[in-house]
């Protein structure tokens, strides 16, 4: 008599499925309690417990923002860890989402699905515990569940690697909720997936006066303009279109009087690209154009960058291994090529930095939910997706062993 041999894929998703109420719990208590960058204090605790009551061991990042957890086969090789990741911080939003679960924290909302992503990683880790302790795991498998803090502030990913999340792991998987793909879907691509992103800020500084006279002035709101123009025209004209580059100026202070020229204009705004090579390119040419400004109007023109956030570029043997284990889930019809990189910038750049990642999109549009943009009042995700996501991520790490 032969025996039959379960399918993994098969096996993965049954567990995922007997754990969707849990996870519907999880997320929503995420979701009613948000806390933004840099603040996230009371979820990594809540996550901590959540990992406790899996008997595992939570490892806190420093000041207790940021968590994560091992599971072990028993026999791990050194050096060969799958992290799965999981960012935990909300959005400064006010919610509109009309449901007993919404935000209860006012200006604070989970508008971007971390509260997902973080449910999903805590589904993948009781998966595999479960897994572990039935001794359905290889000898040799090792993962690691992060849930990471700051990912909004782009300062939550270098937080969690220099408090030794990455130590002993090869290669690192994420997922981000997509509210443009049904639920039961994913979408991936090889090498580049979303931009890098330089925040500036640019402060001009000339002598005031009055607004009838403004060839006394150092005309410093005239010079803001011009510079504007002349980055908005000059960038995308200046480097290969191929290579894309994203300029925007988003914040502009000036004056306290309609009838004055002010001493002082800042600007603040972002450059995104999708290579270093353009990222260098866009930074030489502001700094080309902010020099010649100088000469052309009596302003002071100083450019400074205080935030950068790398490109994610998917390793094309992890995505890969990603993208068969989602396929496996949820069948190879629904896993879809994704043909342009998104202009967004994710904080998961910085451990694909360190090693070899892999991001994934997975759907969350259901027939009541729809297509609720990220990062508005009224985002919501269709928590049927969940179970999907914490499979793939599971059998993934169990193929990426």
């Amino acid at each position: 008599m032969v025996t039959e041999v379960p399918d993994i894929g098969r096996a993965v998703l049954q567990r995922a499925q007997s754990l969707s109420p849990r996870m519907r719990q999880i997320r929503r208590s995420l979701h009613q309690a948000p806390e933004l960058s840099e603040h996230e204090f009371a979820t990594t605790a809540y996550l901590a417990d959540r990992i406790a009551e899996l008997n595992l061991t939570p490892q806190y990042a420093g000041g207790r923002r940021g968590v994560w957890a091992d599971i072990d086969g028993g026999a791990p090789l050194p050096g060969r860890r799958v992290a799965m990741r999981g960012d935990i911080d909300a959005l400064p939003l006010q919610t509109q989402l009309e449901a007993c679960y919404a935000s209860q924290t006012a200006g604070v909302m989970h508008a971007c699905g971390h509260d997902a992503h973080a449910t999903m990683v805590w589904g993948a880790t009781a998966i595999l515990k479960q897994m572990r302790d039935a001794g359905e795991l290889p000898t040799t498998f090792a993962s690691r569940s992060i849930f990471q803090p700051a990912e909004e502030t782009s300062t939550g990913g270098i937080h969690m690697i220099d408090a030794g999340a990455l130590q002993e792991v090869h290669c690192a998987i994420a997922l981000h909720v997509d509210p443009s793909r049904n639920v039961g879907t994913f979408g991936f691509r090889d090498l580049a997936f979303t931009a890098g992103c330089d925040v500036f800020e640019m402060e001009l500084t000339g002598k005031a006066g009055h607004g009838a006279r403004p060839h006394l002035t150092g005309d410093t709101v005239g010079a803001a303009a011009a510079w504007i123009h002349e980055v908005y025209s000059r960038l995308p004209r200046s480097h290969d279109a191929r290579d894309p580059i994203v300029v925007n100026v988003g914040q502009i202070q000036a004056g306290a009087a309609a009838n004055i020229v002010p001493a002082k204009v800042s600007l603040g705004g972002t450059v995104r690209t999708l290579s270093i090579a353009a990222a260098e390119h866009a930074k030489d040419q502001i700094d080309r154009i902010s020099q010649s400004l100088q000469l052309r109007y009596p302003v002071g023109a100083k450019v400074t960058y205080s935030r950068h956030t790398p490109p994610v570029i998917n390793d094309p043997l992890i995505n890969a291994a990603f993208r068969i284990a989602a396929g496996r889930i949820v069948g190879e019809e629904n896993v879809h090529q994704i043909d342009q990189p998104s202009m967004g910038a994710e904080d998961f750049a910085f451990f694909g930095s360190k090693v070899p990642a892999a991001m994934m999109r997975i759907g969350v549009a259901g027939i009541e939910i729809g297509q609720q943009p990220l990062h508005t009042p009224t985002f919501d995700i269709d928590e049927a997706a969940l179970p999907y996501g914490a499979a793939a991520l599971a059998l993934a790490a169990i193929d990426l062993r």
